[in-house]
């Protein structure tokens, strides 16, 4: 079979294509499918898009968000969505209580007291983690979260002004992590 210069480069490109495609399949090996909880709760649920949070160049966690808003429209104040977080190493659910505080404090959420008070309710809700473990949280604007461990219920949060706090964690403007927020608002890819 003689190939054509035309079919050469076809199927170089061809080659290519699908060499190009390999790295990122790799890089969304981590993204797990929606979850029972989205599908069942926010309407029209899609994934607006995932990045990975590091830490003096180490992987600390992945994560990805649900919600069924437009990319350049979601508000994570008015949006119902999904995050998760699969971890990439240990931490002790005590550690991860103090720096959601201390990351709620930066963004500008809560009162000195208020954030007293949700770090003893935190500190009660967070177990320890494992690398591949996932936290998650089901966000409802106004009413509050469902967080999850591993995809199983962990805790239910009713303070409206601690789940919007949390969730401002990754998605308010104001994040420590600026790239993590636009990747997972759908806003880089």
């Amino acid at each position: 079979m003689k190939l054509t210069a035309t079919r050469l480069v076809q199927n170089a490109l061809l080659c290519l294509a699908f060499l190009g495609m390999v790295p990122m399949a790799n890089a969304n090996s981590n993204l797990n499918p929606p979850p029972k909880q989205v599908t069942q709760t926010i309407d029209g649920a899609k994934l607006m898009g995932y990045g990975t949070l590091r830490w003096f160049g180490l992987r600390v966690y992945d994560g990805q968000l649900w919600a069924n808003a437009e990319a350049g429209d979601f508000n994570y104040k008015r949006d119902p969505s999904w995050l998760e977080l699969k971890y990439a190493r240990d931490f002790d659910g005590s550690d991860i209580a103090e720096r959601s505080i201390d990351e709620m404090e930066a963004i500008g959420a809560g009162t000195k007291e208020q954030r007293q008070a949700w770090l003893t309710k935190l500190n009660s809700i967070f177990p320890n983690v494992k690398k591949g473990h996932t936290l998650s949280a089901l966000f409802t604007p106004g009413k509050g979260m469902q967080l999850f461990r591993n995809g199983q219920p962990l805790a239910r949060v009713d303070d409206p002004e601690l789940a919007e706090a949390f969730m401002g964690i990754w998605l308010d403007p104001k994040t420590s992590a600026p790239e993590m927020r636009r990747e997972l608002i759908g806003l880089k890819r």
